[in-house]
Parts: structure tokens; C-alpha cells; sequence
């Protein structure tokens, strides 16, 4: 492993948050206010609950494969053929779900700031942006999320300490109301929005201290699970369960209602849409990069600026299909959905269970 690619503790902490924390942010509230109305934040915790027990066994994993490379470790432990298989899987699953989230962030684009602006020209710019940096390499992938995690969420700090003065937090009571089933719905729905913890496979091998890295893993996956519960806490305190319920994208109306005498800021909407286009941008980057080092392993490229060239056209058509966000909104719910839970839990399962195999059988033959 090249020295001039390790990552430091900090690096990998705020490229995992970044990854996992995307536009989803903006109508998270929703989605579990529709399924447990004001309970979403209890879906939230036991949502960062089950995360915690992932990431800890994907740690296990690559630990377990002395941290080599992740095709590598899908080869070595799954054969060459289906350990290759498994790789495309993973490659096409990040495009598709980096370009399905690029759709919904560009629709979001045009309803709140660029109505006029043509989808076609938002995604072409939103995907030479992105490839422009990937090219860059992991060192600047990771510089770039250090960066954005301090403007991402060091304002939303300051968002939370304004929204106290209009919360109302009994609306987050009374809890356990909802039938079990209604409960296991919201929680399959909140785990889909953690989506990007299999990042994990891609830097922990790059990690300069792999003792501190399970700290860093376990520290991110913590505070993206503070950050959801908080913005559920939020929105329910200041719009209601019901109003949560009907409004496409309740974080945004959330902080565009703050009206607060005296503050510099005066309209919200700009800070808002600054604060999106930063959410998505890295989760995309960070998939994207993920997706073409694996390319350009599985195809034998000497440079991963080939597989961006190869990448590009396809991220534009996958994001371009769906005809309506209703379209796009039922592919999320139905396919991708099933497509994550194999990324995030089945193989990384099945991953863990092939290398324990492995290592007892060493062990009887020694």
C-alpha cells in the first residue's frame, strides 16, 4: 500500500459521515412520520443501534483479512469468479444509488432555486463537478470531506440552538402507540438511509493507526445517529406529526420557518440549499470514487481516470430515466432498497461467515 494514501483518524471519520449523511437528511422525518407519526426519533437511535453492530463487523472483517484491499478481500474469500460478481454488485449498486439520489437533489434544485434551468444541464454540471474530483485521487476525496463535515454541520449547530426558542417537544410524546409491524416498516426504512457504511471496505485499508480506526468507524456511525434523532426531534417540534407527514421535504420548511429578530441571516433558503448541495455532493463523490476503484480493478485499468470516462454517461441515463419524482420515489422504495440491504448486511455477512470458516480451518491444520 502506497504511504502517500493513508488516512488519518479525522479522514476517516468525516468521509464516513459524509457518505452516509446525503440528501435522504431532508425528507428522513417524513418517511418514519408517515410509518410510527411522532415516534421517528426512537426508529432513529434503534436505526444507529443495529449500524453500530455492522460497522463493527465490517471492521471485524477487514481485520480478519489483515485490512487488504477490497477486491482482494471479495476474491480471496469468495473465489475469483463470484468474489469478481460480488464487485460489479457493489460498483453498480453505488452508481445507481449515487444517481438516483443525483436525480433527487437536482429536482429539489429546481423546485426551491432553478425552476427555469433544464434537468439535463443540472445533472451534466452536478457529474463533471463530481468527476473532476474523483479523478483527483482518495488523498483529495478525503481533504475535500474534512472540509465539508466543518461547513455541513457546524452551522446546523447553530440552526438547532435557534430552533429551541419555537420548539415544542411535547409533540414527541406519547410513545409506543404504534402497532409492531408499523414499528419494523419505519425501522427497514430509517436502516436505508444510513446507506454508504460500506465505505468502510474502501478506507479501512488506507487507515494510517487501524487501532484508532474502530474508534473513528464507531464515532461516526454515533453521530450520524444523533444527527437523524435530532432532526426528527426538530421537526416534530416545530411542525407537528402532521404537517411532518405532508410535506415533501420537512427539514427544509423546518428551517426556513425560523424567524428570529435581530439575526444576520434573513433568508433561510439560501443557507438551506448551500447546506443540500453539500450533503449530496459528498455522498456522491464518495460513491462515485468507490465505484470506479473497483471498475478499474475488475477491468484491469492501469488509471481510475478511465473508469470516470467510462462511469460518466452512466450516471447521466440512470439519473435521467425516471420520468417524475413519483417514478423515482417508487424505485427508492421498492429496488434500491433491496439492493442496499444486500450491499450493507447480506454480503458483509456472508463475508464474515467465509472468513471464520477460513481462519478455524488454518487453525485444525496447523
Amino acid at each position: 500500500m502506497d504511504s502517500n494514501k493513508k488516512i488519518r483518524s479525522y479522514g476517516l471519520f468525516s468521509t464516513l459521515v459524509c457518505t452516509i449523511i446525503g440528501v435522504g437528511i431532508f425528507s428522513y422525518p417524513r418517511e418514519l412520520a408517515e410509518n410510527v407519526n411522532n415516534e421517528g426519533w426512537l426508529i432513529s437511535i434503534l436505526s444507529g443501534g443495529v449500524y453500530m453492530i455492522i460497522a463493527y463487523m465490517i471492521y471485524k472483517i477487514c481485520k480478519l483479512n489483515e485490512f487488504k484491499e477490497f477486491q482482494e478481500l471479495a476474491k480471496g474469500n469468495m473465489g475469483i469468479v463470484f468474489g469478481t460478481l460480488i464487485l460489479i454488485f457493489y460498483s453498480a449498486y453505488m452508481l445507481i444509488l449515487s444517481s438516483t439520489q443525483m436525480r433527487n437533489f437536482v429536482e429539489v434544485m429546481k423546485k426551491y432555486m432553478l425552476e427555469r434551468t433544464p434537468t439535463e444541464f443540472l445533472l451534466l454540471v452536478t457529474i463533471i463537478t463530481g468527476a473532476y474530483i474523483v479523478r483527483g485521487g482518495i488523498n483529495n476525496l478525503v481533504r475535500f470531506n474534512e472540509i465539508s463535515f466543518l461547513i455541513m454541520f457546524i452551522p446546523g449547530i447553530f440552526i438547532f440552538l435557534i430552533l429551541l426558542k419555537n420548539s415544542d417537544f411535547t409533540n414527541m410524546l406519547p410513545v409506543f402507540q404504534q402497532k409492531p409491524f408499523d414499528y419494523i416498516k419505519a425501522l427497514l426504512q430509517s436502516l436505508v438511509s444510513f446507506a454508504g457504511i460500506e465505505m468502510m471496505f474502501l478506507l479501512l485499508p488506507l487507515a494510517q493507526n487501524k487501532i484508532s480506526a474502530k474508534k473513528s468507524v464507531l464515532k461516526a456511525v454515533g453521530f450520524t445517529t444523533i444527527f437523524y434523532t435530532l432532526i426528527n426531534i426538530f421537526c416534530l417540534a416545530i411542525l407537528s406529526k402532521e404537517q411532518t407527514k405532508r410535506i415533501l421535504w420537512p427539514t427544509i420548511t423546518m428551517v426556513t420557518s425560523i424567524d428570529f429578530p435581530g439575526l444576520f441571516v434573513e433568508r433561510w433558503e439560501g443557507v438551506i440549499m448551500a447546506l443540500w448541495i453539500l450533503f449530496y455532493f459528498t455522498t456522491f463523490i464518495n460513491l462515485y470514487y468507490f465505484s470506479c476503484y473497483i471498475i478499474s480493478d475488475v477491468f484491469k485499468l492501469k488509471d481510475i481516470k478511465l473508469s470516470v470516462l467510462i462511469t460518466t454517461p452512466l450516471i447521466y441515463i440512470i439519473a435521467i430515466f425516471p420520468g417524475s419524482v413519483y417514478t423515482l420515489n417508487t424505485f427508492i422504495m421498492s429496488i434500491l432498497r433491496i439492493l442496499i440491504f444486500i450491499s450493507m448486511l447480506l454480503f458483509p455477512l456472508l463475508f464474515y461467515i467465509v472468513t471464520t470458516i477460513k481462519i478455524r480451518r488454518k487453525g485444525r491444520n496447523k
